[in-house]
């Protein structure tokens, strides 16, 4: 059985930038927070998205169970569009609604689904009976858990903080449970 530990990035102040947007103070506040949630966890590998967010969240840990984070572009947060859409949250709406739609330049939930669950499913079976972290996002982490169980929707996505931490545990690539880590 595999275990992977997503870890949904802590507070960051919106800016267009994706990939640079770093955690607020109160992000690195809660990213400190989450080495004592990790103590008594043995994890045999750290993976993160490419934005500075996802890796600032997950980086006090990598530091305290000295591990390197290995970045997967595939992990980034979906694209919602090529423009800023001024009201995000109908938006979103729009893509739950229905799952082949994209706004021009963005990504609808089921190309976003099919960048990620490629590596999820190769993550799998590289770290077989093995615990990792991903540091992800709100988002592309709800799609990938829709993929295998369509319980994880747009209700699920509202419901996620941040930071969040997700328990997934996986046999033969099929997701067995799940479980929000509570700290």
């Amino acid at each position: 059985m595999n275990t992977i530990y997503f870890v949904r990035h802590a507070h960051s102040h919106y800016t267009p930038d994706e990939y640079g947007r770093p955690l607020s103070e109160e992000g690195i506040a809660e990213a400190l927070k989450l080495t004592k949630v990790f103590n008594a966890i043995e994890i045999h590998a750290m993976y993160a998205s490419n934005y500075q967010r996802a890796i600032e969240t997950i980086q006090p840990i990598a530091n305290d169970k000295n591990l390197p984070i290995i970045h997967e572009e595939t992990l980034n947060e979906r694209i919602l569009a090529k423009e800023i859409i001024p009201d995000f949250l109908s938006a979103i709406q729009k893509v739950w609604a229905e799952p082949t739609f994209s706004f021009l330049g963005g990504e609808s939930n089921i190309a976003a689904q099919n960048r990620v669950i490629p590596t999820i499913e190769k993550l799998l079976t590289l770290h077989k009976d093995e615990n990792i972290i991903i540091g992800t996002h709100g988002n592309i982490l709800t799609l990938l858990l829709n993929h295998f169980d369509k319980q994880y929707n747009i209700v699920f996505w509202h419901s996620l903080q941040m930071p969040d931490i997700i328990i997934a545990k996986f046999e033969n690539n099929q997701l067995i449970s799940t479980e929000r880590l509570t700290y």
